[in-house]
């Protein structure tokens, strides 16, 4: 009897799955035109019957029909009428009708009717989000990402006025450095692959997981208060519209460095490919052992030199191309009661580089004030080559109502970084000599984010409760990295500590983890008979960080008496070994420096609330007002109080080094012009802290470069005054005009400084004088079918920004003023000012863009430019270092083909120009010298994909 019934279940279930298969399904979201929220409760049904659904909180419905084509209406009180014609529905298959929008009917006018056609291809959500949006911002949609072929989250965002992005990856806004700019994944925080920087690395996130990229450039008091330049936050998609698995991939060729067979790396570990290590860089003792001197003759000396790697030289390889490889997955599934939603993907990436005449220099200010060209303290070039590989995966998965909605996402992102280097170092000041280097390197790093969050609907759409909880788990570990530097002495290379250094192994190790939550209410009212809205909530992220770096050193007893003849992998060759017995040979001893370890912890405690509401038919007013507790502790020790000295030495035991409280008020007002037409003001109070390095008395070394890095305990905040305003216009098809002009002013400030007059090779961030920068913004978005009907399809958009700034230089005792005074040269006078360090003095971003609506082409030609810029403050003898502007051209072509245009192949040229990457030292009347030189050369990639 179980079994009959068991066997009728499964035919019923397969017959009505039959049945359901044989209909389609209509799907949509509706938004408001007035503020481009997502509208609750509003009736769509299929014309002429009462075949339909309500929207839900997300503004979202679904409606199952027998294929055919159909008119679609939708309705809600004091609203006009959408009618959507044209609407076909397959069988087995979603028909998206996403972001239609309804207006007030303030004027009884007649229902609106549309194309379905138009529906599918409008960006009318994010156009109409910015128009009516609180803040100044701009952003890019999923549509976007579809129709220009971006693979990537980097890729895309250039593509939003006033943004550029450094080494490809990390987001500018305005200009301002990475101190000012802040990242975040559905807005909230999480550490980055480098956790010593605001913005996350974008090029790690695929565009089909992406909803929308949103850059906001002005603040209010519901966003952390740590950001200046603007806040860039990736949302992630959790209910895809329609069923979708799709592939993506791409290979880049650069002449200059791909399949290239004088390539330099080394052998590395197996796993290497997948972006870990297997093992093989770990350290081969204990953090803690004890190394025995030579003198004692202990044997345990040579067993510990045995277990380290004895692969210390380079070696000549074939690189590889640039290979980009992404899946993912998504559906919704719709129940009674319930609707699921889930995301999945995998991104490997795999980029090599190679630079055959890599450049690092460092030069000085002659001693005598009447000598002006500036002497050449030490040059590093030679070959570097460099793999990257990033294995990321996403898996994320929702459930809502009509009124509540929970959402579960996980993210981790492993990335392995080898780094080779055969280096010339010439030392033409402090020590006259010459050495060769080989440097290797690997650093390897991950990061695991998971997001829980709800929304929630209470009294009908009037109070809407958002929570969020993101616990981020990241570890980055230098493993191994091995600096062999030989001195030439008239062509014959040996080891010579006194000249060129002992061979050095380091490792550094670093854990961080992140808790960050979040709770946002916000309450629908009425005033005056106007819509208003009050805003309010809270936050916490908490941070704690622990840092350790192991240092060890190769010496060499009797070097005379070994066969080593300048090849670095003959140094821990098993004949090369020191041994009790014949006291001679190689040997590793510790290094370790106490200085080099912290833990630390940071506490941010916000709450806040704001009001938005209309005075008068055309102002809107936002008034918000947030308070932060920010409490940072540290816990280490410096070289002297390791020493014993315990009078000058300082020692910190969880010990709190800032303490503060800060009130952020914020004033956004937006007068409505006309019906497209905004004028916007605001005022801002904002602030940037420190990063755990920047507060800290570590001492952290660049093999690459030979810098060091000092961390500074005393550092203090920088509290930033912020004014904008702001004129904008909008049109049909996303076009947009706009000029800004903008204020900021900085106390405090923070910038990487030259450490003293004898050490131009150790950089110290330090808090400088105030100063204040200005600038004028033009955004167009313009398409050109004003010109000929025939030019429909092209569209030009542009943004320029001039920027100035000027930071009041510190006149105290010892500082920056006097010592830029003590080192004028004859004939040189200076202002107690200069410009801030990071900050671009222009930024210019222009694209010509192509989109056939018939033959699936899409085409465009993008170029981008920042101003020179100081990277490097200089003090006493050492010059001022500025970045000078790489004038970046790339090129896309993409096709799309199928029946329903799934597939599509394109082609990317990167670096059309072929430009050079440099810095230079600037000195009064000295030519410019060379810093540093980078020539990446152009890259040709072919894109492929295609959505089953």
């Amino acid at each position: 009897m179980k079994a009959t019934r068991f066997t009728l279940f499964i035919v019923f279930a397969l017959c009505s799955t039959i049945a359901f298969a044989q209909k389609g399904k209509i799907r949509g979201t509706i938004i408001d035109g007035a503020n481009g929220e997502p509208m609750y409760g509003v009736t769509v049904v299929i014309e002429g019957t009462t075949n339909g659904a309500a929207t839900d909180f997300d503004g979202a419905f679904e409606i199952n029909a027998e294929p055919g084509t159909y008119n679609v209406k939708a309705s809600f009180i004091s609203y006009k009428e959408i009618t959507i014609t044209g609407v076909e529905v397959k069988a087995g298959e979603v028909t998206v009708l996403d972001n239609i929008t309804l207006m007030e009917d303030i004027g009884q006018l007649e229902e609106v009717i549309v194309v379905a056609d138009a529906i599918k291809t409008t960006e009318s959500a994010l156009l109409t989000i910015k128009k009516k949006s609180t803040n100044l911002l701009d952003g890019i949609s999923s549509q976007t990402f579809k129709r220009s072929g971006d693979s990537d989250a980097a890729a895309a965002i250039k593509r939003v006025p006033g943004v550029s992005t450094q080494g490809g990856k990390y987001v500018i806004v305005r200009g301002l450095g990475d101190r000012y700019t802040k990242s975040v994944l559905n807005n909230v925080d999480i550490p980055g692959l480098d956790p010593d920087r605001n913005t996350l690395q974008m090029d790690i996130f695929p565009t089909n997981l992406i909803n929308n990229i949103v850059v906001v450039k002005s603040f209010t008091a519901d966003l952390s208060a740590d950001f200046t330049g603007g806040v860039v936050n990736i949302e992630t998609k959790d209910f895809p519209e329609e069923k979708t698995f799709g592939v993506s991939g791409s290979l880049g060729i650069n002449p200059s460095m791909h399949l290239n067979s004088n390539y330099i790396g080394y052998q590395g570990s197996s796993t290497d490919v997948l972006g870990f290590d297997n093992g093989q860089r770990d350290l081969p003792i204990s953090s803690s052992e004890d190394i025995p001197s030579p003198v004692t003759g202990d044997p345990r000396l040579t067993t510990i030199t045995q277990s380290f790697n004895p692969v210390l030289g380079t070696e000549k390889k074939t690189s590889l191309p640039n290979m980009n490889l992404s899946l993912s997955a998504g559906n919704q599934i719709s129940g009674d009661r319930l609707t699921f939603g889930y995301n999945a993907a995998v991104s490997y990436r795999n980029n090599t580089t190679f630079y055959d005449d890599a450049r690092n220099n460092l030069f000085v200010k002659p001693d005598q004030s009447n000598e002006f060209e500036l002497r050449t303290d030490r040059t590093i070039e030679g070959s570097l080559g460099t793999n990257n590989v990033i294995l990321a995966g996403m898996l994320g998965g929702a459930v809502k109502t009509d009124k509540s909605k929970l959402k579960v996402n996980i993210l981790h992102i492993q990335n392995g970084e080898t780094r080779s280097g055969l280096l010339r170092q010439t030392n033409m000041i402090r020590a006259s000599n010459a050495s060769v280097r080989s440097n290797l390197e690997y650093s390897e790093r991950s990061i695991t984010n998971v997001l829980v969050a709800g929304e929630h609907l209470i009294e009908g759409p009037q109070l809407e409760v958002e929570w969020k909880f993101a616990p981020t788990f990241s570890s980055i570990n230098d493993k191994d990295v091995r600096v062999t530097p030989f001195t030439d002495n008239e062509g014959v290379l040996s080891i010579e500590p006194s000249e060129g250094g002992d061979p050095t192994r380091i490792w550094r190790f670093l854990e961080e983890t992140n808790y960050a939550a979040k709770l946002d209410l916000t309450k629908k009212y009425t005033m005056a008979g106007r819509d208003a809205k009050l805003k309010f909530g809270a936050s916490n992220t908490y941070k704690e960080r622990d840092f350790d770096i192991q240092n060890f050193r190769i010496n060499l007893r009797r070097e005379g008496q070994l066969d080593i003849n300048g090849d670095p992998n003959a140094i821990l060759s098993p004949e090369n070994i020191w041994t009790p017995a014949t006291g001679a040979g190689s040997y590793v001893e510790g290094n370790f420096e106490i200085t080099n370890s912290y833990f630390a912890t940071i506490n941010v405690l916000g709450v806040y609330f704001s009001n938005e509401m209309n005075i008068g038919e055309k102002m809107k007013t936002i008034l918000g007002l947030r308070g932060e507790q920010y409490n940072q502790n540290y816990t280490g020790q410096d070289i002297a109080f390791a020493n014993g000295d315990l009078v000058n030495g300082r020692n910190f035991e969880d010990e709190e080094i800032i303490n503060s409280f800060n009130l952020f008020p914020s004033v956004n007002l937006v007068y409505n012009l006309k019906d497209n037409q905004n004028l916007r003001v605001s005022y801002s109070r904002t602030i940037a802290r420190p990063s755990f390095k920047e507060a800290s008395i570590a001492q952290i070394f660049d093999p690459l470069s030979n810098m060091t890095f000092i961390g500074n305990i005393d550092l203090e905040e920088t509290d930033i005054d912020n004014f904008d305003v702001r004129w904008e216009t909008f049109a049909d098809r996303g076009q947009t005009l706009a000029f800004s002009a903008f204020y900021k002013n900085f106390s405090n400030p923070i910038e990487l400084v030259a450490f003293s007059d004898a050490a131009p090779d150790n950089l110290q961030p330090r808090n400088v004088g105030d100063a204040q920068v200005y600038g004028l913004e033009m955004e167009m978005r313009k398409n050109l079918g004003f010109i000929s009907a025939g030019l429909s399809n092209f569209s030009f958009n542009t943004n320029v920004s001039v920027i100035e700034s000027a930071l009041e230089m510190d006149k105290s005792a010892n500082g920056e003023f006097e010592s830029r005074t003590n080192n004028l040269r004859e004939g040189e006078s200076i202002d107690d000012t200069r410009v801030m360090q990071g900050q671009s003095p222009y930024l210019i971003n222009a694209g010509l863009s192509y989109e056939g609506l018939n033959n699936g082409i899409e085409a465009g030609l993008f170029y981008n430019v920042q101003g020179k810029t100081l990277t490097i403050v200089g003090i006493g003898p050492n010059p001022d270092v500025f970045q000078a502007p790489f004038h970046s051209v790339n090129l896309n072509l993409l096709k799309r083909f199928g029946p329903d245009q799934n597939g599509q192949i394109g082609l990317g040229i990167n670096n059309l120009l072929g430009d050079k990457q440099e810095r230079f030292a600037e000195s009064f009347g000295s030519s410019d010298k060379q810093v540093y030189f980078r020539d990446p050369g152009t890259t040709f990639t072919l894109r492929f994909g295609y959505t089953f």
